[in-house]
Order: structure tokens, then sequence, then C-alpha cells
């Protein structure tokens, strides 16, 4: 639903001849209509910059309500920009009709202000986004000791790597929790919506003294914090089909004789996820009534050449072998007739 009410809140009359391809100007509509101004239209006027500067507001807490997002680089500064709308809501409330009517070219048109205040209130509460979020910190939180670039970061497979290799960050118990399109689709046309809207408001409100406008500002912060749950389920979603890969690769050597190409490797990266995959394909048998036979015992002679840490700490070739031996042992231990040693 989020998405298609993007479309109707940031596709602004006449856009087609307005905008400039490759650049974003914002569209000077000051003065539009405003010379007809009457008290009643001054009324109406104040009441929907007060309502879009609350409603701007509100939005910025919303996204500062989940930490993962209120300590992202994008919300830096946050707060005196909240204190800022309120305090300029407070002043325009208090203006009187004749100063509203005399500062109105200066400010949003009735139009542009009721898109802020529509998009804003569907941003915030859209329960499809609000599912989105709780993925991305959910993914957040899973991948936070590894040091990606995103939000708490993720690797991404999409960008140019650094001389020593990043391992992505892989979900061994569940391979398949990943982020979907539809959660991608969501934050990137909410994203836009927020960019758009805000790039069709004037940069400054105010008459004969210049004032920043607090709600594009609000919009731009909204847009870059939406921009990096993007991002971040991205890199996740990229993170998931390299972990998949990996795992298609090493679970079909370790259910066929010829998996010995798996232990040339001189990196141990790959051995390492070939003990947690089969520990997590060993759990998973388990929990699901499975038989094992002997894959436990296979599985701890395997676990015997790795640390705490789940890195092989073998002495020589010989024991990378042994290790192998073990852990293909383990896994076509599932579901066999009896034990394979």
């Amino acid at each position: 639903m989020i998405l298609s009410l993007m479309l109707l809140i940031v596709t602004p009359p006449q856009s087609a001849q307005e905008r400039q391809v490759g650049t974003r100007k914002p569209i000077d509509r000051s003065g539009e209509n405003r010379q007809m101004l009457d008290m009643a239209g001054a009324e109406k006027l104040r009441t929907e910059l007060v309502t879009a500067f609350s409603e701007s507001e509100a939005l910025l807490k919303y996204l500062a309500g989940y930490d993962f997002l209120r300590q992202n680089q994008a919300m830096v500064g946050y707060e005196t920009v909240v204190e800022d709308l309120s305090k300029e809501r407070g002043r325009i409330a208090q203006l009187s009709l004749p100063d509203i009517i005399a500062q109105a070219n200066g400010w949003p048109d009735s139009e542009a202000l009721n898109r802020v205040i529509e998009l804003s209130r569907q941003v915030r509460n859209d329960e499809k986004f609000r599912e989105v979020i709780r993925n991305a910190e959910r993914f957040s939180q899973a991948g936070a000791q590894s040091r990606p670039p995103s939000i708490n970061g993720f690797n991404a497979r999409g960008v140019i790597s650094a001389p020593a290799y990043i391992p992505p960050v892989c979900n061994h118990d569940d391979p398949s929790n990943y982020p979907s399109g539809t959660d991608l689709a969501i934050a990137n046309g909410v994203a836009s919506g927020l960019h758009t809207l805000a790039d069709v408001l004037p940069d400054l409100l105010g008459f004969l003294v210049s004032i920043p406008n607090f709600v594009k500002i609000a919009l731009v912060i909204a847009a870059g914090v939406t921009d990096q749950v993007a991002n971040a389920l991205a890199a996740v979603a990229s993170d998931a089909e390299y972990c998949e890969k990996i795992r298609f690769y090493i679970e079909d050597k370790l259910a066929n004789e010829n998996g010995f190409t798996a232990i040339l490797m001189t990196d141990d990266y790959y051995l390492s996820f070939m003990l947690k995959s089969v520990r997590a394909a060993m759990t998973k048998a388990t929990s699901q009534g499975i038989p094992t036979n002997c894959g436990t015992t296979r599985l701890a002679e395997g676990a015997a050449f790795f640390d705490g840490s789940d890195n092989f700490n073998g002495a020589n070739g010989a024991d990378r072998v042994t290790a192998y031996k073990k852990l293909r042992a383990a896994f076509q231990n599932i579901g066999a007739a009896s034990c394979v040693q």
C-alpha cells in the first residue's frame, strides 16, 4: 500500500515539464495563488504549516525510537532539528493573520504541505515499512560483530574488496533467512518518496529574515536513514546469496567421495565454514527427528581440530584431511540407515 501512496504523494502536477534531467532543483512556486490569500486562507495555511512541522518532528522521533537507526551517521544532529522544528512551529502558531499573509510567499504551498503531512504519517504508521525496519534491526544485530560497512554495517559482495579477504556474514542455522525483494522495494520506495518530496520544497522560509526550512531538513534526514536501511538490507541479501553458494558447494563435496577438492584450499575459512554447516545440519536434523546415527560422535571428533571460535588449529595438512573426513562422515550420517564411519 505504501508504494502506491508514494506515487500519489511525491508526483507533483506538471512535474514532467518542470523536472531537470540529472539535477535536483527545487521547484519555485513562491507567489503562486498567494496574491489573493484572504484571512480564511491565511488561517488554513498556518494550520497546514504547523501540522507539517508537527508531523516532521514526529517522523524524526519515530525513526530515533530505533536504537540502531538513532546511532546511524545520517541521524547526527537530529535532536537539534527536532528542537528547531518545535520552536519554529510555536513561532508560526503565534503569528497574526496579517503576518501570515505577508510571509506566505516564502512558504511552501498547501499542496506541498499536505504531501509532507500525508507522507510523514504514512511512513510512521505503515505496518509493512515497520516490519522492514524490524528486519533491518534484526540483521544488524546478527552481524554486529563482523564490522561491515553499512548500518552497524554489512559486508557487500558487490563492492571492490580490500586486499585482505572480508568474509561474509552467514547465518548457518537458517541460511534462507535474508531480506526479500519486497523488503528492498518498500525501503527504496520510502526513501525515494522522502527524497523527491524534500527536493520540491524551498531551502529557506521566512520574510525579510531567511529561516532554514526545518521541514525539508527533517525529510532529508529521514531519507538518508531510509537509504541506509535499504543499503543494509541489500548488503545482507548479497551476503546471503554468497553464503548459499558456498554452502551448496561444501555440502555437495560432503555428500560425495570427490569432496577432497575442498581441503586443497589453503584458506581455512572454507574448512571453518564446513564445520559450521555440518553442525547446523546436525542440529536441524535432530530437531526434526531425523536420525543422525553416530554423526554426533563424528562431529565431535572433527570439531577437535578447531578452537573455540571455530578456527582450524590443526598442526599440519594431515590434520586437515582428518578433520574433513570426520565432518564428511558426520554429515553423511544424517538420515543414513546405519552409522557411517
